[in-house]
């Protein structure tokens, strides 16, 4: 049997075992470019804590990873593995040594990794050089109910990794590996959403639908719904079904707003006052329920203005990962698309 690459064992290829979980998936960003056929993206549900995860151990931005909602997850890893932990507020630790977050480190050879449950977001995201192996449906291994992709992981469940770094050595200090500067995210007493005018914001009264919301349990991927007294429409005319963007900001009937998120459904009904921008879907990924939620409107020229300045941090990021993996001997770490599609992913 060949040693997957930076494997110098020969026993097979690495991998990553559940020793306990919550809610845990492999994930990646989705399968873009199906909607004609009625297929939502999925994916990520905060992508830019993903693809940052990914991007700092010397992946391509949608490389496969774990995505753990709300809860804690504990994995013990049979070979030396570069990891990053991204996304929610957690204190990760591995063989009981505390670890840092948004920077890169090594699980050591049949040590656990352990993330707790988030003190402060919801999601954390969990990437490893070279990624992990899932079964792919339409170029992704995105969970989706009714393609019948994906499930959750649970304790005994096995995922196997495509690389390693054993025998590797940092040659100056101990983890964590490198510091490459990405920020984490603030986080502040409300979730502050950013939105742009959508098709219907003339039918409405700006002041109603700025809020404060409360972010309902009842969110998920396919929507996040945010509790609040029901924003008065001029006019009742009826909205045929129609293509609706990730990010509209709906009004149903029922009261409050219901935000689509990337597990969304291409067609809906209700009015659309607004659209959160991309960079407010990662937020979104982020919002607990009973979080206090804010919408703010911002011009499209500015939006457009934030999504070209994250896909330039992210791509700095990939050249200062890149050049840490090579000169401290790990650059076969760096994979296939890791900045070439760091110039693409972000936007």
């Amino acid at each position: 049997m060949t040693a997957p690459l930076g494997c110098s064992s020969g026993h097979g290829p690495p991998q990553l075992t559940v020793e306990s979980a919550g809610v845990v998936t492999v994930q990646d960003l989705g399968r873009p470019g199906y909607g004609h056929v009625g297929i939502s993206v999925n994916g990520a549900s905060d992508r830019w804590s993903a693809m940052v995860a990914n991007t700092v151990v010397g992946n391509a931005p949608g490389t496969p990873l774990l995505e753990v909602t709300g809860s804690s997850l504990e994995l013990r890893v049979s070979a030396d593995a570069l990891v990053c932990v991204a996304g929610a507020e957690t204190e990760p630790t591995v063989a009981g040594r505390r670890v840092p977050t948004w920077d890169p480190f090594v699980v050591e050879a049949d040590t656990v990794l352990v993330v707790p449950a988030p003190t402060r977001g919801t999601r954390s995201y969990i990437a490893f050089s070279g990624g992990l192996r899932a079964r792919t449906v339409l170029g992704s291994v995105a969970p989706d109910r009714t393609l019948g992709a994906g499930h959750y992981l649970g304790r005994g469940d096995r995922v196997e990794l495509t690389a390693c770094v054993c025998d590797w050595q940092h040659p100056y200090f101990t983890p964590p590996v490198f510091r490459l500067g990405a920020r984490p995210p603030s986080w502040g007493p409300r979730t502050v959403l950013d939105v742009t005018a959508g098709p219907e914001l003339d039918e409405f009264d700006r002041a109603d639908l700025t809020g404060p919301w409360t972010v309902s349990e009842q969110s998920d991927a396919i929507g996040l719904r945010a509790e609040g007294s029901t924003p008065l429409r001029a006019g009742n005319a009826e909205i045929l079904s129609r293509g609706v963007p990730i990010g509209a900001v709906e009004v149903p009937p029922s009261g409050g707003l219901l935000i689509l998120l990337f597990g969304r459904l291409v067609t809906a009904g209700y009015p659309v006052p607004y659209v959160a921008t991309t960079s407010a879907l990662d937020r979104l990924g982020q919002a607990r329920p009973g979080a206090e939620l804010v919408l703010r409107e911002v011009a499209l020229s500015d939006a457009v203005a934030r999504t070209r300045s994250r896909r330039e941090e992210l791509v700095r990021l990939a050249r200062r990962a890149a050049t840490a993996l090579v000169s401290s001997g790990l650059g076969d770490r760096v994979g296939p698309g890791h900045l070439s599609e760091a110039r693409a992913s972000a936007g």
